[in-house]
């Protein structure tokens, strides 16, 4: 019987860079050339920052169920960006005996130096945010002083969005 294989996709809110269907069929047709047989497919579209995604919600859940299942993904950077998240998915990883499969990395949990790897990507992953986090806020700056950035102007939903005036 073969294991059961997942596939777990996520892009930011960046629609017009980022396609979360091309990640998908790429996580696809890598899988079924090793041999796996897709069951499921979870996706986001959402930041990594927060593990308060409903396809990773889903995802979290299944592998509970289902133990012994291969969790495929293009990235591990398409699972967290937060590296106290991370931590903790890799302990359910673990715990339900999940072989992650990443396609552009070589992480096997199963081994210690698989796990320090993990580990680093994960750190990686949380000083991306917290430097681009860091970036932003110098940029509204210096354009707050230029006279360019007025602060957030409200949405339909009452939400504020980013104002940026033209020269």
């Amino acid at each position: 019987m073969k294991e059961k294989t997942i596939i777990y996709a996520r892009i930011s809110t960046n629609k017009e860079k980022q396609n979360i269907k091309q990640q998908i069929e790429y996580c696809k047709n890598k899988a079924i050339k090793r041999g796996l047989v897709i069951s499921k497919i979870f996706k986001d579209e959402k930041t990594g920052k927060t593990n308060d995604r409903k396809g990773y919600q889903r995802m979290l859940k299944f592998i509970k169920s289902n133990p012994n299942t291969t969790l495929v993904v293009q990235d591990t950077d398409r699972l967290t960006r937060n590296f106290y998240d991370g931590v903790e998915f890799e302990r359910i990883l673990i715990e339900n005996n999940v072989n992650l499969k990443s396609l552009s990395e070589n992480i096997d949990l199963k081994t210690a130096n698989g796990r320090f790897m993990f580990r680093i990507k994960l750190a990686m992953n949380n000083f991306y945010v917290e430097n681009l986090h860091n970036k932003i806020k110098i940029g509204v700056s210096r354009a707050k002083k230029e006279g360019k950035f007025k602060g957030r102007k409200k949405g339909a939903l009452g939400k504020k969005k980013f104002r940026h005036l033209s020269k």
